[in-house]
């Protein structure tokens, strides 16, 4: 009934997850991995080839670095999905997409997981908003720990294998979802347990600003219940183009490619109330750097 696909950075994937993918699905299921022990493949050809394996009508692509809770999870997957306006459904993501590149969590977080972080620290459960008691909420973006569709939605769209590397592909994915027509959902009746987060480093913020490029003709997108009238969508991106010009700065970007990029957003928003020019780019994108630099030398200096 569900085939089950994870991209591995080793041969397999550890024992315990297979046993507990097996033991809490409740339903017939393949477990197909895709052995990435030698990183022939970016994530969006690891998992074309994993649904080109696969064989059941439920398809979810999961992190190897995850444990599951909820025991009979996949019946709850199955009838989420019997909607045949349902798209993409998974347990993080965000209602928001706007042509400026930014991290789904950017406005407000969607999502029912046990996350760990890279500190150690972990929530014993993140459940937002806390106050929801419905089963699912109508997302734009769905978060890449765990993407779950039907076959016949995965037959209209596919993983983009022009893109590469392993950022991006939940971004891009999410949104071939909607513009194909169909609804997201972050779930709130299957819980699972995630003992990573990702880096958001140059390579990250690469992969967002590249396919925000591919989808700019159908940006901005809103759920139904969360849509937004001009102005505030003119704010929102206003802020996330700020935002981005400071994260290309610390983490490495090119000045003329954060000039380049800054450039092509403003262009696209087409709007005279903002007031980004090139030169102001310049000051904000040195002034974080030089920011950076010296909290780096004060902590080098008390470390001793």
């Amino acid at each position: 009934m569900i085939s089950v696909v994870i991209c591995s950075r080793k041969s397999n994937i550890p024992i315990y997850l297979e046993e507990n993918i097996k033991t809490t699905i409740g339903v017939d299921c393949e477990i197909i991995v895709i052995d990435n022990s030698e990183n022939r493949y970016s994530i969006f050809t690891a998992y074309n080839k994993g649904f080109n394996l696969s064989k059941f009508p439920v398809l979810c692509f999961v992190h190897e670095d995850v444990y599951f809770k909820t025991v009979n999870w996949g019946s709850r997957i199955i009838e989420h999905l019997n909607d045949e306006t349902c798209g993409i459904i998974g347990v993080a993501g965000g209602k928001i997409a706007t042509k400026v590149p930014a991290q789904w969590s950017a406005e407000k977080s969607y999502l029912h997981i046990i996350q760990h972080s890279n500190k150690g620290r972990y929530s014993t459960l993140l459940k937002e908003p806390k106050s929801f008691s419905g089963v699912r909420q109508a997302a734009i973006v769905v978060d890449g720990v765990f993407l779950s569709m039907r076959r016949d939605i995965f037959l209209k769209i596919k993983f983009d294998e022009s893109l590469d590397g392993f950022h991006g592909y939940d971004y891009d994915i999410s949104i071939q979802s909607i513009v194909a027509g169909y609804k997201n959902y972050i779930i709130y009746d299957v819980l699972m347990e995630h003992y990573s987060e990702g880096y958001k480093d140059i390579r990250y913020y690469n992969s967002l600003l590249k396919i925000h490029k591919k989808w700019i003709a159908s940006l901005p997108l809103f759920t139904d219940d969360n849509q937004k009238s001009k102005s505030e969508i003119q704010l929102i991106e206003t802020k996330r183009l700020k935002k981005i010009i400071r994260r290309m700065a610390r983490t490495g970007f090119p000045l003329k490619d954060a000039v380049a990029n800054t450039s092509y957003f403003i262009q696209s928003l087409k709007s005279d109330d903002i007031n980004l020019e090139i030169n102001g780019v310049k000051l904000r994108f040195f002034s974080v750097r030089l920011l950076r630099f010296v909290r780096n030398l004060f902590s080098m200096k008390n470390s001793r």
